[in-house]
């Protein structure tokens, strides 16, 4: 894409002229208007078709032109403002173009606006004798730089509180209010280290911008400052994917938030782009709702993938959303969240078999137990020193958790339970249950379970951390899946050994407990080779593999490429294969370990078009999603944030302070974001404090 220029109208648009420096105003002066060459204008009606004569430009010198609107705009009206035919909407009318033009050349704010622009950056001579003009220009901008540094400090209280997720706002904010809330008690804190804020606290009465008012102005600000930088970021990435979910809030709003993931200095990055309320919980509504957000960013041609989780709104491979979302981006292949078909792989095996259905809920009941009763917790805490875990209906880890702590604790919760049975202070419910348990603990059938899943759920546990990494690739999915499948195929060999063995225990020869713990392995391994076989498109990934290359320098993995170049038309075949015939005998390329460490490589020795096809590839592959990870984690910063007693904010202010919070190391990354915030600020209406320089 071409870089626009600083005196193009779409460049002008969207960086006001009054907010420039000096030396930016003067320079856009000096490059004077732009006249784009081959701008095609047009105009039919009933008699005749009209075009837009570049010519024009010749005899007007203050006329411009919008590429991207296919509109005519005035140069100097457009800097300092004027007629919002000529200044913000544009001229297209081509009939009566030459009466505009007259007319406009003879309107007071174009002659005025001419002359500011002819008189820019030089000397008024009355300026130059007038000591006072300059001596109140100088103690203008001495007065904007302090209101500048106290807003700032102002703005760092906000983020602050963003992002830890606290409440701004108190239930009585007057001065003599035991509650003012969290914001304007760190203000006051701020003041005592900072005298500058403390003056402008202490001496100013009706421009403080410490308000409710001034909150929600300064958000809004945060908020469009950020989506600004996100789309700078994006229009600078060569690949974007998209991911989504939906939840309810506890206002009960549908709130479907959106992820976007692209490759930016050599690694993945996932951005929160916002929470939207759904009211058309349909397919049709969730396209309606991503085609909106998704537009301001042109990303026709860059969305390669979309991942969600398995509802058929969303995976519906005729009329889900991923199904009419490709209607319009074409090369956005759908994947089916990983971590989602692990929590199903995982239910599934533990839900078929009736033994195993009667120790899960056994297990349960030990969380249960002291759950109900502060006594039971405290006697909990003092014998064993660690609490159970409650199994979670959506989250499989959970579950896992309470396998692990019940396995590692069962001395500690056998002592437990025989001193609740052999006091005399406790009720006899609390007796009989304890009694229970503690038998269960000696049941070899139960016993025999929670080794068995101990063992098998930590390889869950592994590949599931896997998935939850937002660095996660296709390629190390893979290689995640690869390791999970063989590790339970080990477990379901070892424990058809041990059972076969002459000195296996009685409990591991008596019933069908190793015939139920071998079908769950074996339905464990099937069931990952029927969710998790590959999507076509993931295929192409193989090409990119650095394990895989000793393989395919002996037998080119023509399939693969083929499958590449069908899937994303945008890579050339011919100069891939070439690329990695090249790649595949190279010593220098065997030894590395990932796409990543690849596309490192690449960039980091200037291989960027010599590998062009690759480096595409590659960074397609990275850019690609495995799981809606993201999203599940936002959904959690949702509920801290608008929380039972904080239900009733609005979509800006809930957004703005997601942002603060999701993205907060990406805010203070940004040197420029508190300086930009404040420009907007001033910039929306006139301040009572003076904010912009002179």
């Amino acid at each position: 894409m071409a870089e626009i220029g600083a005196n193009e109208v779409d460049y002008l648009l969207l960086h006001p002229f009054s907010l420039m420096s000096l030396e930016e105003k003067l320079e856009v002066k000096k490059l004077g208007a732009h006249h784009p060459k081959d701008l095609k204008m047009s105009q039919k009606d009933t008699r005749q078709n009209r075009s837009f004569c570049v010519s024009w430009f010749q005899r007007k010198e203050w006329l411009t032109a919008s590429q991207a609107k296919k509109s005519l705009f005035c140069f100097p009206c457009l800097l300092f403002g004027g007629d919002t035919a000529w200044t913000e909407q544009g001229v297209v009318d081509l009939k009566h173009l030459s009466d505009k033009i007259k007319k406009h050349e003879c309107s007071t704010s174009h002659i005025g606006n001419g002359v500011k622009l002819t008189m820019l950056g030089k000397v008024n001579i009355a300026c130059q004798l007038d000591e006072g003009h300059r001596f109140a220009v100088q103690r203008h901008n001495e007065l904007v730089k302090k209101n500048r540094h106290s807003l700032s400090r102002i703005v760092d209280c906000i983020k602050f509180c963003g992002a830890h997720e606290l409440s701004l706002r108190g239930s009585d904010e007057s001065s003599t209010s035991l509650n003012r809330g969290v914001f304007l008690d760190l203000v006051d804190q701020f003041s005592f280290l900072d005298s500058q804020l403390a003056d402008h606290l202490s001496n100013t009465q009706v421009a403080k911008y410490t308000s409710k008012t001034s909150q929600n102005e300064l958000l809004d600000c945060m908020l469009s400052v950020y989506e600004k930088k996100l789309g700078d970021e994006i229009s600078q990435a060569p690949f974007v994917a998209v991911q989504a979910d939906e939840t309810t809030d506890v206002a009960r709003v549908s709130q479907c938030v959106i992820v976007l993931r692209y490759v930016t200095e050599c690694s993945a990055v996932e951005r929160f782009l916002s929470f939207s309320p759904l009211v058309d919980r349909t397919a049709e509504g969730f396209e309606k709702l991503l085609r909106e957000k998704l537009q301001p960013y042109k990303l026709e041609s860059k969305l390669i993938a979309q991942t969600y989780d398995g509802a058929a709104v969303m995976s519906g491979a005729a009329s889900g959303l991923q199904a009419r979302l490709k209607e319009t981006f074409p090369h956005a292949h759908f994947v089916h969240c990983y971590a989602h078909q692990l929590n199903l792989i995982i239910q599934q095996a533990c839900s078929c078999l009736t033994p195993v259905r009667i120790f899960f809920a056994n297990l349960t009941a030990f969380a249960t137990f002291f759950a109900k009763s502060p006594k039971r917790t405290a006697v909990l805490d003092e014998v064993c020193g660690i609490r159970i875990p409650e199994s979670g209906q959506t989250r499989w880890n959970f579950k896992s958790r309470t396998v692990h702590t019940v396995f590692e604790q069962q001395n500690s919760l056998k002592a437990c339970f025989e001193k609740i049975q052999n006091s005399q202070s406790w009720d006899s419910v609390s007796v009989q249950q304890a009694h229970g348990l503690s038998t269960l603990l000696e049941d070899e059938d139960f016993i025999f379970f929670l080794e068995f899943f101990h063992a098998a759920l930590m390889h869950v546990d592994i590949f599931y951390n896997t998935l939850q990494k937002r660095t996660t690739d296709p390629l190390n999915t893979g290689q995640a899946l690869m390791n999970f499948s063989r590790s339970i195929t080990g477990l379901r060999e070892q424990l058809i050994k041990d059972d076969c063995h002459p000195n296996a225990p009685r409990r591991m020869q008596r019933s069908g407990c190793v015939s139920v713990a071998t079908q769950c392995c074996s339905i464990m391994i099937e069931q990952s080779k029927a969710r998790f076989e590959k999507a076509r498109h993931l295929m192409s990934f193989e090409l990119i593999n650095p394990e895989l290359f000793s393989q395919f320098k002996a037998s080119f993995p023509q399939q693969q490429l083929d499958v590449a170049c069908e899937h994303f038309p945008m890579i050339c075949k011919e100069k891939l294969k070439g690329e990695l015939m090249v790649m595949y005998s190279s010593a220098e390329f065997a030894v590395l370990t990932s796409a990543v460490t690849l596309l490192k490589m690449l960039i980091e020795n200037n291989l960027q078009n010599t590998f062009s096809e690759t480096l595409k590839l590659t960074q397609i592959a990275i850019t690609t999603p495995m799981t809606s990870a993201e999203s599940e984690r936002c959904f959690s910063t949702l509920k801290r944030i608008k929380s039972f007693l904080r239900s009733t904010m609005g979509q800006d202010r809930l957004n703005a302070l997601a942002v603060l919070s999701i993205e907060r190391d990406f805010i203070q990354k940004s040197p420029d974001f508190n300086e930009m915030v404040i420009n907007l600020f001033a910039s929306q209406k006139n301040r009572r404090a003076e904010l912009l320089f002179k």
